[in-house]
């Protein structure tokens, strides 16, 4: 199995083991983010977006043991003030 399909295996186990229920349909589009670095063992993450515009998300983000998710902004653009993110562990630890 290479590693992509292994991240989303993994992935989809653990929001299952944590409660998260998910349809089908965001089963089959949970994306693997690796930022163009290739090394997805190491700096990358697995997501389920939910919502997605210029000024808020929700999302369920998965990091596999051992991942980071790199430094990243979301600055002002159109004339508003940027993207408002909120994060909550529902599983493991986050540092």
């Amino acid at each position: 199995m290479d590693s992509r399909a292994y991240a989303k295996a993994r992935a989809l186990q653990m929001l299952q083991s944590a409660g998260i229920a998910l349809t089908k349909a965001e089963e089959d589009r949970l994306e693997i983010a690796d930022f163009g670095l290739n090394d997805l063992p190491v700096t990358g993450l697995e997501l389920i977006t939910y919502v997605n515009t210029d000024h808020c998300c929700a999302k369920e983000l998965v990091l596999l043991p051992g991942q980071t998710c790199p430094e990243h902004r979301h600055p002002p653009g159109f004339g508003g003030p940027g993207k408002e993110e909120t994060f909550r562990c529902r599983s493991g630890e986050v540092y």
